[in-house]
Protein backbone atom coordinates (compact mmCIF):
# COMPACT_ATOMS: atom_id res chain seq x y z
CA UNK A 1 0.00 0.00 0.00
CA UNK A 2 1.48 2.90 -1.07
CA UNK A 3 1.56 6.26 0.98
CA UNK A 4 0.02 9.63 -0.55
CA UNK A 5 3.61 10.94 -0.07
CA UNK A 6 5.61 7.88 -1.54
CA UNK A 7 7.46 8.01 -4.88
CA UNK A 8 9.11 4.63 -4.59
CA UNK A 9 7.81 1.45 -2.14
CA UNK A 10 10.19 -1.82 -2.27
CA UNK A 11 8.19 -5.11 -0.62
CA UNK A 12 10.07 -8.10 0.62
CA UNK A 13 13.44 -7.56 -2.16
CA UNK A 14 15.29 -11.02 -2.47
CA UNK A 15 18.18 -10.92 -4.48
CA UNK A 16 20.47 -14.05 -5.37
CA UNK A 17 23.69 -14.62 -6.57
CA UNK A 18 23.71 -17.94 -8.88
CA UNK A 19 21.68 -20.67 -7.13
CA UNK A 20 23.13 -21.11 -4.08
CA UNK A 21 24.29 -17.98 -2.15
CA UNK A 22 21.34 -15.23 -1.63
CA UNK A 23 23.21 -11.89 -0.95
CA UNK A 24 20.04 -10.08 0.61
CA UNK A 25 15.89 -10.78 1.61
CA UNK A 26 13.30 -9.82 3.27
CA UNK A 27 13.90 -6.09 2.53
CA UNK A 28 10.71 -3.65 2.82
CA UNK A 29 11.34 0.00 2.11
CA UNK A 30 9.21 3.19 1.32
CA UNK A 31 10.50 6.44 0.51
CA UNK A 32 8.82 9.79 0.16
CA UNK A 33 9.26 12.99 -0.79
CA UNK A 34 12.20 14.82 1.34
CA UNK A 35 13.66 12.41 2.83
CA UNK A 36 17.52 12.48 2.66
CA UNK A 37 18.36 8.97 3.29
CA UNK A 38 22.46 6.98 3.52
CA UNK A 39 22.52 3.20 2.37
CA UNK A 40 25.23 2.08 4.83
CA UNK A 41 26.42 -1.35 4.84
CA UNK A 42 30.00 -3.53 4.37
CA UNK A 43 31.33 -4.01 1.36
CA UNK A 44 30.42 -7.04 -0.76
CA UNK A 45 26.57 -6.65 1.00
CA UNK A 46 25.09 -5.74 -2.13
CA UNK A 47 24.41 -2.09 -1.80
CA UNK A 48 25.12 -1.16 -5.15
CA UNK A 49 22.75 -4.24 -6.34
CA UNK A 50 19.91 -2.95 -3.98
CA UNK A 51 19.96 0.82 -5.95
CA UNK A 52 20.11 -1.18 -8.91
CA UNK A 53 16.45 -2.74 -8.25
CA UNK A 54 15.30 0.50 -6.60
CA UNK A 55 16.44 2.05 -10.20
CA UNK A 56 14.68 -0.82 -12.48
CA UNK A 57 17.75 -1.46 -13.34
CA UNK A 58 17.56 -4.97 -12.51
CA UNK A 59 14.82 -7.43 -11.27
CA UNK A 60 15.36 -8.76 -8.06
CA UNK A 61 14.67 -12.60 -7.36
CA UNK A 62 11.76 -12.20 -4.93
CA UNK A 63 9.47 -9.16 -3.78
CA UNK A 64 7.98 -6.26 -6.29
CA UNK A 65 9.14 -2.10 -6.66
CA UNK A 66 6.56 0.63 -7.62
CA UNK A 67 7.43 4.00 -8.25
CA UNK A 68 5.73 6.60 -8.83
CA UNK A 69 7.78 9.95 -10.37
CA UNK A 70 10.84 10.11 -11.91
CA UNK A 71 13.87 8.31 -10.63
CA UNK A 72 17.59 8.89 -11.65
CA UNK A 73 20.14 6.53 -11.04
CA UNK A 74 23.68 7.85 -10.87
CA UNK A 75 26.17 4.63 -10.96
CA UNK A 76 29.72 4.48 -9.40
CA UNK A 77 31.75 6.65 -11.84
CA UNK A 78 34.53 4.08 -12.27
CA UNK A 79 31.87 1.83 -14.16
CA UNK A 80 30.54 4.93 -16.00
CA UNK A 81 34.34 5.79 -17.08
CA UNK A 82 34.90 2.16 -18.82
CA UNK A 83 32.09 2.86 -20.34
CA UNK A 84 32.80 6.42 -22.50
CA UNK A 85 34.59 6.75 -25.39
CA UNK A 86 36.58 9.21 -26.52
CA UNK A 87 33.72 11.85 -28.32
CA UNK A 88 33.55 15.29 -27.55
CA UNK A 89 31.22 16.59 -24.11
CA UNK A 90 29.28 18.23 -26.55
CA UNK A 91 28.71 15.35 -28.88
CA UNK A 92 27.89 13.20 -26.07
CA UNK A 93 25.81 16.14 -24.22
CA UNK A 94 23.95 16.48 -27.83
CA UNK A 95 23.52 12.96 -27.76
CA UNK A 96 21.70 12.16 -24.53
CA UNK A 97 19.36 15.26 -24.70
CA UNK A 98 18.80 17.63 -28.10
CA UNK A 99 18.15 20.43 -25.10
CA UNK A 100 22.08 20.12 -23.65
CA UNK A 101 22.15 23.64 -23.11
CA UNK A 102 19.94 23.14 -19.95
CA UNK A 103 22.52 20.43 -18.75
CA UNK A 104 25.28 23.37 -19.32
CA UNK A 105 23.13 25.70 -17.78
CA UNK A 106 22.53 23.05 -14.40
CA UNK A 107 26.35 22.82 -14.00
CA UNK A 108 27.23 26.56 -14.17
CA UNK A 109 23.98 27.10 -11.47
CA UNK A 110 24.21 24.03 -9.44
CA UNK A 111 27.36 23.16 -8.96
CA UNK A 112 29.71 26.09 -10.04
CA UNK A 113 31.31 24.10 -12.73
CA UNK A 114 32.42 25.47 -16.49
CA UNK A 115 33.27 22.29 -18.89
CA UNK A 116 35.05 23.29 -22.14
CA UNK A 117 32.62 21.41 -24.28
CA UNK A 118 34.97 20.45 -27.53
CA UNK A 119 37.38 18.07 -24.74
CA UNK A 120 37.47 14.92 -25.08
CA UNK A 121 34.74 13.26 -22.53
CA UNK A 122 37.23 11.05 -21.10
CA UNK A 123 39.47 13.99 -20.19
CA UNK A 124 37.29 14.53 -17.53
CA UNK A 125 38.43 14.13 -13.99
CA UNK A 126 36.41 11.74 -11.96
CA UNK A 127 34.72 14.71 -9.49
CA UNK A 128 33.69 16.72 -13.21
CA UNK A 129 32.27 13.36 -14.18
CA UNK A 130 30.33 13.06 -11.03
CA UNK A 131 29.32 16.77 -11.74
CA UNK A 132 28.12 15.76 -15.68
CA UNK A 133 26.21 13.02 -14.89
CA UNK A 134 24.53 14.43 -12.10
CA UNK A 135 23.68 17.35 -14.44
CA UNK A 136 21.80 15.02 -16.87
CA UNK A 137 20.02 13.48 -14.35
CA UNK A 138 18.59 16.97 -12.82
CA UNK A 139 17.22 18.25 -16.35
CA UNK A 140 15.25 14.99 -16.06
CA UNK A 141 13.34 16.53 -13.01
CA UNK A 142 13.71 13.98 -11.19
CA UNK A 143 12.05 13.42 -7.61
CA UNK A 144 14.09 10.74 -6.49
CA UNK A 145 17.78 10.59 -6.97
CA UNK A 146 19.73 6.76 -5.82
CA UNK A 147 23.36 7.98 -5.96
CA UNK A 148 26.14 6.07 -5.62
CA UNK A 149 29.46 6.70 -4.10
CA UNK A 150 29.34 10.43 -5.91
CA UNK A 151 31.77 11.40 -3.18
CA UNK A 152 34.79 8.73 -4.41
CA UNK A 153 36.81 11.39 -6.64
CA UNK A 154 35.85 15.25 -5.03
CA UNK A 155 37.69 17.70 -3.53
CA UNK A 156 36.58 19.76 -0.68
CA UNK A 157 35.31 22.07 -2.73
CA UNK A 158 33.11 19.62 -5.16
CA UNK A 159 32.21 18.22 -2.00
CA UNK A 160 30.64 21.44 -0.34
CA UNK A 161 29.32 21.87 -3.67
CA UNK A 162 27.22 18.47 -3.87
CA UNK A 163 25.93 18.92 -0.23
CA UNK A 164 24.89 22.43 -0.95
CA UNK A 165 23.07 20.92 -3.96
CA UNK A 166 21.42 18.21 -1.92
CA UNK A 167 20.42 20.02 1.21
CA UNK A 168 18.02 22.35 -1.53
CA UNK A 169 17.69 19.21 -3.49
CA UNK A 170 13.27 19.36 -3.03
CA UNK A 171 12.66 15.49 -3.56
CA UNK A 172 14.45 12.68 -1.91
CA UNK A 173 17.36 10.88 -2.06
CA UNK A 174 19.23 7.71 -1.15
CA UNK A 175 22.99 8.04 -1.04
CA UNK A 176 25.94 5.08 -0.70
CA UNK A 177 29.20 7.07 0.49
CA UNK A 178 32.04 6.10 2.48
CA UNK A 179 32.19 9.61 4.32
CA UNK A 180 30.62 9.95 7.30
CA UNK A 181 31.48 14.10 7.44
CA UNK A 182 30.04 14.35 4.32
CA UNK A 183 27.11 12.15 4.61
CA UNK A 184 26.19 14.06 8.20
CA UNK A 185 25.62 17.11 6.52
CA UNK A 186 23.16 15.72 4.19
CA UNK A 187 21.33 12.86 5.45
CA UNK A 188 18.75 12.77 8.41
CA UNK A 189 17.82 8.71 7.84
CA UNK A 190 20.25 5.43 7.82
CA UNK A 191 19.56 2.50 5.98
CA UNK A 192 21.85 -0.49 7.32
CA UNK A 193 21.84 -3.06 4.55
CA UNK A 194 22.30 -6.82 5.96
CA UNK A 195 21.86 -10.23 4.10
CA UNK A 196 18.44 -10.32 6.08
CA UNK A 197 16.72 -7.21 5.56
CA UNK A 198 17.09 -2.97 5.86
CA UNK A 199 17.19 -1.70 9.31
CA UNK A 200 16.24 2.05 9.33
CA UNK A 201 17.76 3.99 12.02
CA UNK A 202 17.08 7.88 12.76
CA UNK A 203 19.37 10.35 12.23
CA UNK A 204 22.30 11.41 10.47
CA UNK A 205 25.74 9.17 10.29
CA UNK A 206 27.33 10.09 13.54
CA UNK A 207 23.41 9.10 15.29
CA UNK A 208 23.67 5.93 13.86
CA UNK A 209 27.54 5.18 14.85
CA UNK A 210 26.24 5.77 18.12
CA UNK A 211 23.31 3.91 18.09
CA UNK A 212 25.88 0.87 16.93
CA UNK A 213 28.04 1.15 19.52
CA UNK A 214 24.62 0.90 22.14
CA UNK A 215 23.47 -1.93 20.60
CA UNK A 216 27.03 -3.62 20.63
CA UNK A 217 27.69 -2.99 24.46
CA UNK A 218 24.09 -4.11 24.96
CA UNK A 219 24.91 -7.10 22.68
CA UNK A 220 28.15 -7.89 24.66
CA UNK A 221 26.41 -7.19 28.11
CA UNK A 222 23.90 -9.99 27.47
CA UNK A 223 26.76 -12.51 25.81
CA UNK A 224 28.43 -11.70 29.50
CA UNK A 225 25.56 -13.02 31.19
CA UNK A 226 24.84 -15.90 29.54
CA UNK A 227 28.08 -17.13 29.96
CA UNK A 228 27.66 -16.31 33.51
CA UNK A 229 24.48 -18.25 33.48
CA UNK A 230 26.06 -20.77 31.72
CA UNK A 231 28.81 -21.58 34.46
CA UNK A 232 26.27 -21.18 36.95
CA UNK A 233 24.22 -23.89 35.74
CA UNK A 234 27.87 -26.34 35.05
CA UNK A 235 28.79 -25.67 38.73
CA UNK A 236 24.63 -26.80 40.01
CA UNK A 237 25.04 -29.78 37.98
CA UNK A 238 28.44 -30.71 39.48
CA UNK A 239 27.41 -30.03 42.76
CA UNK A 240 24.27 -32.24 42.38
CA UNK A 241 26.79 -35.19 40.72
CA UNK A 242 28.70 -35.04 43.86
CA UNK A 243 25.79 -34.83 46.54
CA UNK A 244 24.31 -37.89 45.13
CA UNK A 245 27.80 -39.95 44.92
CA UNK A 246 28.27 -38.94 48.24
CA UNK A 247 24.56 -40.51 49.43
CA UNK A 248 25.47 -43.18 47.64
CA UNK A 249 28.44 -44.02 49.26
CA UNK A 250 26.98 -43.73 52.69
CA UNK A 251 24.46 -45.60 52.26
CA UNK A 252 26.12 -48.34 50.88
CA UNK A 253 29.13 -47.75 54.04
CA UNK A 254 25.25 -48.40 56.46
CA UNK A 255 24.48 -51.59 54.54
CA UNK A 256 27.69 -52.83 55.13
CA UNK A 257 27.95 -51.79 58.50
CA UNK A 258 24.84 -53.86 59.16
CA UNK A 259 22.95 -50.54 60.59
CA UNK A 260 20.02 -51.33 57.44
CA UNK A 261 18.75 -54.76 56.30
CA UNK A 262 19.89 -56.11 52.70
CA UNK A 263 16.10 -54.83 51.59
CA UNK A 264 16.06 -51.36 53.08
CA UNK A 265 19.35 -50.98 51.10
CA UNK A 266 18.05 -52.44 47.69
CA UNK A 267 15.37 -49.95 47.94
CA UNK A 268 16.87 -46.94 48.81
CA UNK A 269 19.54 -47.49 46.01
CA UNK A 270 17.28 -48.38 43.35
CA UNK A 271 15.31 -44.60 44.71
CA UNK A 272 18.45 -43.03 44.29
CA UNK A 273 19.69 -44.22 41.43
CA UNK A 274 15.78 -42.77 39.31
CA UNK A 275 16.37 -39.57 41.21
CA UNK A 276 20.29 -39.03 40.49
CA UNK A 277 19.24 -40.14 36.76
CA UNK A 278 16.10 -37.72 37.19
CA UNK A 279 18.63 -34.45 37.89
CA UNK A 280 21.50 -35.66 35.61
CA UNK A 281 18.49 -35.14 32.74
CA UNK A 282 17.57 -31.90 34.20
CA UNK A 283 20.86 -30.49 34.95
CA UNK A 284 22.16 -31.77 30.90
CA UNK A 285 18.59 -30.06 29.48
CA UNK A 286 19.90 -27.02 31.77
CA UNK A 287 23.51 -27.03 30.81
CA UNK A 288 22.29 -27.26 27.14
CA UNK A 289 19.74 -24.39 27.38
CA UNK A 290 22.49 -22.26 28.60
CA UNK A 291 25.02 -23.17 26.10
CA UNK A 292 22.79 -22.33 23.31
CA UNK A 293 22.04 -18.67 24.64
CA UNK A 294 25.50 -18.28 24.87
CA UNK A 295 26.10 -19.54 21.07
CA UNK A 296 23.05 -17.03 20.18
CA UNK A 297 24.00 -13.82 22.18
CA UNK A 298 28.00 -14.19 20.74
CA UNK A 299 28.46 -11.09 18.68
CA UNK A 300 30.16 -11.64 15.31
CA UNK A 301 32.57 -8.14 15.38
CA UNK A 302 35.26 -6.96 13.36
CA UNK A 303 37.44 -5.46 15.99
CA UNK A 304 40.80 -6.35 15.75
CA UNK A 305 43.08 -7.16 19.00
CA UNK A 306 45.95 -4.42 18.76
CA UNK A 307 49.45 -6.28 19.17
CA UNK A 308 52.21 -3.96 20.44
CA UNK A 309 55.31 -5.17 18.17
CA UNK A 310 58.88 -4.16 19.70
CA UNK A 311 59.06 -0.57 18.51
CA UNK A 312 63.49 0.37 17.99
CA UNK A 313 63.88 3.11 20.09
CA UNK A 314 64.25 6.44 18.41
CA UNK A 315 65.38 9.79 19.81
CA UNK A 316 63.54 12.30 17.81
CA UNK A 317 65.24 13.32 14.51
CA UNK A 318 64.68 15.79 12.04
CA UNK A 319 63.36 13.47 8.59
CA UNK A 320 63.03 16.36 6.36
CA UNK A 321 63.77 20.07 6.08
CA UNK A 322 63.31 22.29 3.23
CA UNK A 323 63.53 26.32 3.51
CA UNK A 324 62.27 28.66 0.28
CA UNK A 325 62.13 25.71 -1.98
CA UNK A 326 60.45 25.66 -5.33
CA UNK A 327 58.08 23.03 -7.02
CA UNK A 328 58.50 22.45 -10.86
CA UNK A 329 56.80 20.27 -12.79
CA UNK A 330 57.78 20.12 -16.72
CA UNK A 331 58.79 24.13 -16.59
CA UNK A 332 55.52 24.92 -14.84
CA UNK A 333 56.06 26.73 -11.29
CA UNK A 334 53.36 24.45 -8.83
CA UNK A 335 54.62 25.62 -5.09
CA UNK A 336 56.88 28.27 -4.36
CA UNK A 337 58.90 29.43 -1.35
CA UNK A 338 58.07 25.86 0.45
CA UNK A 339 59.06 25.66 4.28
CA UNK A 340 58.54 22.57 6.20
CA UNK A 341 59.72 20.73 9.00
CA UNK A 342 59.27 17.05 9.97
CA UNK A 343 60.76 15.44 12.61
CA UNK A 344 59.69 11.44 13.81
CA UNK A 345 56.72 12.19 16.16
CA UNK A 346 54.94 14.27 13.49
CA UNK A 347 51.42 13.63 12.21
CA UNK A 348 50.84 15.75 9.55
CA UNK A 349 47.74 16.69 7.12
CA UNK A 350 48.19 18.11 3.43
CA UNK A 351 45.02 19.21 2.08
CA UNK A 352 44.51 21.13 -1.61
CA UNK A 353 42.34 20.95 -4.81
CA UNK A 354 42.75 18.43 -7.11
CA UNK A 355 45.62 18.95 -9.75
CA UNK A 356 47.23 21.41 -6.84
CA UNK A 357 50.58 19.25 -6.07
CA UNK A 358 49.96 17.47 -3.11
CA UNK A 359 51.43 14.14 -4.41
CA UNK A 360 53.49 15.28 -6.59
CA UNK A 361 55.58 17.26 -3.68
CA UNK A 362 55.74 14.06 -1.69
CA UNK A 363 56.99 11.95 -4.29
CA UNK A 364 59.33 15.14 -5.32
CA UNK A 365 60.82 15.38 -2.27
CA UNK A 366 61.39 11.12 -2.04
CA UNK A 367 63.12 11.32 -5.55
CA UNK A 368 60.01 9.30 -6.83
CA UNK A 369 59.46 11.61 -10.23
CA UNK A 370 62.79 13.01 -11.03
CA UNK A 371 62.33 13.38 -14.44
CA UNK A 372 59.21 15.58 -13.95
CA UNK A 373 58.76 16.93 -10.65
CA UNK A 374 61.97 19.13 -9.58
CA UNK A 375 62.52 20.79 -6.36
CA UNK A 376 65.19 23.38 -6.46
CA UNK A 377 66.70 26.89 -4.75
CA UNK A 378 66.90 27.29 -1.01
CA UNK A 379 67.78 24.61 1.27
CA UNK A 380 66.34 20.84 0.85
CA UNK A 381 68.02 18.59 3.69
CA UNK A 382 66.83 14.75 4.40
CA UNK A 383 67.88 12.59 7.39
CA UNK A 384 70.77 10.49 5.86
CA UNK A 385 69.36 6.42 5.63
CA UNK A 386 65.31 8.00 6.25
CA UNK A 387 63.41 4.93 5.31
CA UNK A 388 60.44 6.23 4.03
CA UNK A 389 56.76 4.81 2.39
CA UNK A 390 54.63 5.82 -0.21
CA UNK A 391 51.02 4.67 -0.20
CA UNK A 392 48.19 5.73 -2.65
CA UNK A 393 45.39 3.76 -3.78
CA UNK A 394 47.07 1.45 -5.77
CA UNK A 395 48.76 -0.50 -2.54
CA UNK A 396 52.67 -1.25 -4.65
CA UNK A 397 53.90 -1.93 -1.61
CA UNK A 398 52.10 -5.26 -1.54
CA UNK A 399 53.48 -7.78 -4.18
CA UNK A 400 50.98 -9.16 -6.24
CA UNK A 401 53.03 -12.25 -7.15
CA UNK A 402 53.06 -13.49 -3.30
CA UNK A 403 50.94 -14.51 -1.00
CA UNK A 404 49.25 -12.85 2.21
CA UNK A 405 51.85 -14.26 4.28
CA UNK A 406 54.73 -14.36 2.24
CA UNK A 407 54.07 -10.22 1.41
CA UNK A 408 54.55 -10.39 5.47
CA UNK A 409 57.21 -12.67 5.85
CA UNK A 410 59.42 -10.30 3.21
CA UNK A 411 58.05 -7.22 5.01
CA UNK A 412 60.62 -8.28 8.32
CA UNK A 413 61.89 -11.82 8.25
CA UNK A 414 63.26 -11.59 11.29
CA UNK A 415 59.51 -11.78 12.94
CA UNK A 416 58.37 -15.72 13.79
CA UNK A 417 55.85 -17.74 12.11
CA UNK A 418 53.88 -17.18 14.85
CA UNK A 419 53.60 -13.46 15.39
CA UNK A 420 53.12 -12.41 11.85
CA UNK A 421 49.99 -14.79 11.96
CA UNK A 422 49.02 -13.10 15.20
CA UNK A 423 49.40 -9.76 13.53
CA UNK A 424 47.53 -10.74 10.13
CA UNK A 425 44.45 -11.98 12.14
CA UNK A 426 44.50 -8.29 13.82
CA UNK A 427 43.99 -7.20 10.36
CA UNK A 428 41.02 -10.14 9.77
CA UNK A 429 43.69 -12.60 7.32
CA UNK A 430 42.75 -15.71 9.46
CA UNK A 431 43.08 -19.40 8.56
CA UNK A 432 43.52 -20.59 5.07
CA UNK A 433 42.99 -16.89 3.42
CA UNK A 434 46.86 -16.39 4.50
CA UNK A 435 47.95 -18.46 1.81
CA UNK A 436 45.67 -16.60 -0.89
CA UNK A 437 47.18 -14.82 -3.38
CA UNK A 438 47.66 -11.16 -3.10
CA UNK A 439 46.26 -10.86 -6.99
CA UNK A 440 43.06 -11.96 -6.00
CA UNK A 441 42.37 -9.52 -3.12
CA UNK A 442 39.73 -6.51 -3.21
CA UNK A 443 40.77 -3.24 -2.67
CA UNK A 444 39.82 -2.86 0.92
CA UNK A 445 41.75 -6.26 1.49
CA UNK A 446 44.83 -5.10 0.09
CA UNK A 447 44.56 -2.21 2.29
CA UNK A 448 44.41 -3.91 5.05
CA UNK A 449 46.97 -5.70 3.89
CA UNK A 450 49.10 -2.44 2.98
CA UNK A 451 48.69 -1.95 6.60
CA UNK A 452 50.06 -4.73 7.73
CA UNK A 453 52.92 -4.62 6.10
CA UNK A 454 54.05 -1.17 7.34
CA UNK A 455 53.14 -2.16 11.11
CA UNK A 456 55.72 -5.02 11.44
CA UNK A 457 58.40 -2.97 9.15
CA UNK A 458 60.55 -0.47 10.63
CA UNK A 459 59.50 2.93 8.73
CA UNK A 460 60.74 6.52 8.99
CA UNK A 461 58.26 8.24 6.71
CA UNK A 462 54.99 6.76 6.14
CA UNK A 463 53.02 9.24 3.07
CA UNK A 464 49.32 8.05 2.79
CA UNK A 465 47.89 9.31 -0.59
CA UNK A 466 43.82 9.39 -0.52
CA UNK A 467 44.20 5.86 1.44
CA UNK A 468 40.60 6.01 2.24
CA UNK A 469 39.54 6.37 -1.31
CA UNK A 470 37.77 3.53 -2.41
CA UNK A 471 37.42 1.87 1.13
CA UNK A 472 34.08 1.15 2.98
CA UNK A 473 33.68 2.41 6.47
CA UNK A 474 34.37 -0.60 8.58
CA UNK A 475 37.96 -1.00 6.67
CA UNK A 476 38.37 2.83 6.95
CA UNK A 477 37.99 1.50 10.95
CA UNK A 478 40.52 -0.51 10.80
CA UNK A 479 43.04 1.17 8.85
CA UNK A 480 42.68 3.92 11.61
CA UNK A 481 43.38 1.38 14.20
CA UNK A 482 46.35 0.43 12.06
CA UNK A 483 48.18 4.28 11.83
CA UNK A 484 47.22 5.22 15.34
CA UNK A 485 49.11 1.80 16.51
CA UNK A 486 52.21 3.16 14.15
CA UNK A 487 55.18 4.87 15.88
CA UNK A 488 57.19 6.72 12.95
CA UNK A 489 56.29 9.92 11.03
CA UNK A 490 53.19 10.34 9.27
CA UNK A 491 52.24 12.26 6.30
CA UNK A 492 48.80 12.14 5.03
CA UNK A 493 47.15 13.54 2.04
CA UNK A 494 43.30 13.02 2.09
CA UNK A 495 39.93 15.08 1.80
CA UNK A 496 38.51 12.46 4.29
CA UNK A 497 37.76 14.87 7.33
CA UNK A 498 36.06 12.22 9.38
CA UNK A 499 39.50 9.98 8.98
CA UNK A 500 41.72 12.49 9.72
CA UNK A 501 39.89 13.62 12.78
CA UNK A 502 40.57 10.15 14.34
CA UNK A 503 44.56 9.63 13.21
CA UNK A 504 45.90 12.68 16.10
CA UNK A 505 46.91 14.77 13.03
CA UNK A 506 49.56 17.67 14.89
CA UNK A 507 50.08 19.93 12.05
CA UNK A 508 48.09 20.18 8.96
CA UNK A 509 48.65 22.45 5.64
CA UNK A 510 46.99 23.43 2.92
CA UNK A 511 47.77 24.09 -0.92
CA UNK A 512 46.73 26.99 -2.07
CA UNK A 513 47.91 29.94 -4.98
CA UNK A 514 50.99 27.94 -5.20
CA UNK A 515 52.06 28.15 -1.66
CA UNK A 516 52.24 25.75 1.17
CA UNK A 517 49.91 27.41 4.37
CA UNK A 518 49.41 25.48 7.78
CA UNK A 519 46.06 25.83 8.68
CA UNK A 520 45.28 27.73 12.00
CA UNK A 521 42.52 24.36 13.10
CA UNK A 522 43.38 21.09 13.09
CA UNK A 523 41.40 17.95 12.22
CA UNK A 524 40.11 17.37 15.54
CA UNK A 525 37.93 20.66 15.39
CA UNK A 526 35.98 19.11 12.19
CA UNK A 527 33.60 21.61 12.37
CA UNK A 528 35.76 24.73 11.76
CA UNK A 529 38.57 23.06 10.16
CA UNK A 530 36.20 22.21 7.06
CA UNK A 531 35.29 25.97 7.33
CA UNK A 532 39.08 26.67 6.97
CA UNK A 533 39.47 24.43 4.11
CA UNK A 534 36.70 25.91 2.10
CA UNK A 535 38.25 29.30 1.73
CA UNK A 536 40.94 28.16 -0.42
Amino acid sequence: MMHKNSILLAENIGYKLGLDRTLFQGVHLNICMGEQIALVGCNGVGKSTLLKILAGQISPNQGSVSRHGVVYYLPQISTIKQAITTETVLNFLSSTSDEWWNIEEILQTQFHTNLDLSLPINNLSGGELTKLFLAIGLAQEPNLLLLDEPTNHMDLLALESLSVFLQNFPGAYVIVSHKPFFLDRVTNVTWELTPEGVKVYGGNYSAYRQQKQIELAAALRSHEVARKELKRTQTTAMQEQQRAAQSHRSGRANFLNGSIDRMSAGLIKTKAEASAGNAKKKHEIAVAKATEKVAETKVKTTKATSIQLAEKVQKRRNLIDIQNANLWVSERLLLQNIQLHVTSGDRIAIVGANGSGKSTLAKAILGREAHTAILDSGEILLAPAMKAVYLDQTYEIVNRQQTILENMQAANPSLSYQLLRQQLGHFLFKYDDVHKSASVLSGGELARLAIAIISICEIDLLILDEPTNNLDIQTVDQMVTGINDYQGALWVISHDIDFLSRINITQSFKLSNQALQMTNYLPSTPEAYYRELLTL
